[in-house]
């Protein structure tokens, strides 16, 4: 169950993020900002539930896997608020898109 919610969670956010940094009007990119907010909380708490079940067995891995996704929460909200600033790079997008992948990956390593 947790491990099916931070999949669904990190497709959601991924999908978010495409969708509102690449938006125009700044409500829209405020509305995908507070979306995102509720898909972290939701990520980090089910990758505390699953890395105290799997930390026995990839210690490093979990401990790697939470280091990515508070990167992914920081620089995310630095994209946003940039984006709000129109001081935004498209790289930062594909930065964070890329990130999310690895963090997928190690934790798919994590749970199987």
């Amino acid at each position: 169950m947790w491990v099916t919610l931070n999949y669904m969670c990190w497709a959601i956010l991924s999908l978010n993020f495409i969708w509102g940094l690449t938006r125009k009007i700044k409500k829209r990119v405020i509305d995908s900002m507070m979306i995102s907010r509720l898909f972290y909380w939701l990520i980090v708490i089910s990758q505390v539930v699953i890395g105290l079940r799997s930390f026995h067995r990839h210690p490093l891995l979990v401990g790697i896997g939470a280091i990515i996704t508070l990167t992914i929460i920081a620089l995310s909200e630095t994209a946003y608020a940039r984006k709000q600033e129109v001081n935004y790079t498209p790289r930062l997008l594909w930065f964070l898109v890329a990130l999310s992948i690895i963090s997928i990956g190690i934790q798919t390593t994590v749970n199987f």
